[in-house]
């Protein structure tokens, strides 16, 4: 039962300078800037278009949605990117001074300092999730990458071979219920998922041509394998940049974990 709701970092959109995201964001500030199509769409205080891409559209859409849905009063502060219909756009100051002027009495519970025994094992339990989160993208990524030169292989000796079209699209379903396990892995899923809804919106647009001739259809089905092999690789890439930031991020809590003499308890996490 909420009041008002503020949106503040909304942009859903590039900045003027062609960035994605935040210069300090950990996958480079142009991250998606050459990945999807540039797509325009009403800016902040609707004077002007602005850069952004479907998947955001299909965010903004569902935001737009809410808004519509649950009548609450909703205030969009972010002072820039694209407009999301049905909000009220104030800069955030105005939203600090005139909705959060009142003493709020909602007193938090004091939380006492944890023991070293509660901290090292919350230490350790951190540790263990990220190493297992390392392992999961090498594994998966060792699979994807097997499976991609097979379907690959495939595909480049289609010319020779028309029979082995239907050998690739059986391999690809094959692949495609391995991604399923991927929604079993929180940490994988939660990188991976702007990537599927944008796969699948590409495939929408294979999917509903209508071939008239047997090479119509012919060239569908290779539309259809060279669109699974790129997102094949697009994934590649973004879990071997996951694997890489892990790795890298992983160091200061490892030293953290041998500066109180856990290592073997470390050890024994990594087996």
């Amino acid at each position: 039962n909420h009041k008002n709701i503020i949106f503040i970092g909304q942009d859903l959109a590039y900045a003027e300078n062609g960035n994605s995201h935040p210069d300090d964001y950990q996958n480079s500030a142009n991250y998606e800037s050459q990945m999807y199509e540039h797509i325009l769409t009403e800016a902040y205080g609707g004077k002007k278009e602005i850069k952004t891409h479907e998947v955001w559209i299909f965010f903004k859409q569902i935001l737009e949605a809410m808004i519509i849905k649950y009548h609450i009063t909703t205030y969009n502060c972010t002072e820039g990117g694209a407009r999301i219909e049905g909000t009220i756009e104030k800069p955030f100051l105005w939203a600090c001074e005139n909705l959060l002027h009142k003493n709020l009495n909602k007193p938090f519970e004091k939380l006492e300092p944890l023991s070293l025994n509660k901290q090292n094992e919350f230490l350790l339990k951190a540790y263990y999730k990220v190493c297992k989160s390392i392992k999961h993208c090498r594994d998966f990524n060792k699979i994807l990458s097997n499976d991609f030169e097979n379907i690959q292989s495939i595909y480049l000796s289609l010319n020779e071979k028309e029979e082995y079209l239907n050998l690739a699209i059986e391999k690809i379903d094959k692949f495609k219920n391995k991604l399923e396990d991927i929604k079993q892995m929180q940490d994988l899923y939660e990188i991976l998922s702007p990537l599927l809804i944008q796969f699948e919106l590409n495939l929408a647009r294979i999917y509903v041509l209508n071939p008239k001739t047997k090479e119509d259809a012919f060239n569908k089905s290779i539309l259809w394998i060279k669109e699974h092999l790129e997102f094949m690789e697009l994934v590649y890439g973004h879990i071997k940049a996951q694997e890489n930031a892990l790795i890298k991020n992983i160091l200061p809590l490892e030293e953290k974990l041998k500066e109180r003499k856990l290592d073997k308890w470390m050890e024994r996490v990594r087996r």
